[in-house]
C-alpha cells in the first residue's frame, strides 16, 4: 500500500484536492477531521471518557454523542477544547497507524488528508507528501465567504498554523489551488505523471 499524505493551511481546498487525488489514483481516502467523529463512536474509549467528563446529557436518542452539543460545551472554553483535543488527537493517530499497518502489504493507494499532518507525526506514515498551496489573500477571501469568518478570526487561525515555507520545505509535491477546479485537477494529473510509482 502506497500512502500519500495531503496537507495545507486552512482555506486551501485540501478536501477537494484530496477527493480529486483519490479519484485519479483510485485510492482510499482517509480524512483525519472525519476520523475525529469515528473515534468518538459508542463503545470507544473516547466515548466513555467524553460522557464521564461532560455528562450523559450529551447523548442523542441513538446513544451516540451529539456533536452539536459537544461543540457548545467546548466553544469559548480553551481549557475544555484542549482537554478534548488531548483525548481525540492521539486516538485519531492510533486509528490511522492501525489502519495503514493492517493494509501495508496490500496493493493500492491511501490518500491521508490532514491539516496537522506534520504536527501529529502522521507524516512518518506517508511515502510521499503533497502540499496544497493557496496565497494568504485568497485563503482569507474564501474563509470570509464560505465560513463567514471575520478577519480577526482568520488571523488568529493562521498564526497557529505552519507557514507556507515550512509546508513547502517538508513536502514532496506542491500544488497551487488558486484557480478553477478543472485547473486543480489538471495540476494533480500532471504531478501524478511525474511522481507515479
Amino acid at each position: 500500500m502506497h500512502v500519500i499524505g495531503l496537507t495545507g493551511g486552512v482555506g486551501s481546498g485540501k478536501s477537494l484536492a484530496a477527493q480529486i487525488l483519490a479519484e485519479e489514483r483510485q485510492a482510499e481516502l482517509l480524512i483525519t477531521d472525519e476520523l475525529g467523529h469515528t473515534v468518538m463512536k459508542k463503545g470507544s474509549d473516547c466515548y466513555d471518557k467524553i460522557l464521564e467528563h461532560f455528562g450523559r446529557k450529551l447523548m442523542d436518542p441513538a446513544g451516540e454523542i451529539d456533536r452539536n452539543l459537544l461543540a457548545q460545551k467546548v466553544f469559548g472554553s480553551e481549557a475544555e477544547r484542549n482537554w478534548l483535543n488531548r483525548l481525540i488527537h492521539p486516538a485519531v493517530i492510533r486509528y490511522v497507524e492501525e489502519y495503514i499497518a493492517s493494509r501495508k502489504e496490500q496493493e493500492g493507494v491511501i490518500v491521508l488528508e490532514s491539516a496537522l499532518l506534520f504536527e501529529s507525526g502522521c507524516d512518518r506514515l506517508c511515502d510521499e507528501i503533497w502540499y496544497i498551496f493557496v496565497s494568504e489573500g485568497i485563503r482569507r477571501e474564501r474563509l470570509a465567504q464560505s465560513r463567514g469568518y471575520s478577519q480577526e478570526k482568520i488571523t488568529a487561525i493562521l498564526k497557529r498554523q505552519m507557514t507556507e515555507q515550512e509546508f513547502a520545505d517538508r513536502s514532496d509535491v506542491v500544488i497551487r489551488n488558486d484557480g478553477t477546479m478543472q485547473e486543480l485537477r489538471e495540476q494533480i494529473r500532471e504531478k501524478l505523471q511525474l511522481y507515479r510509482k
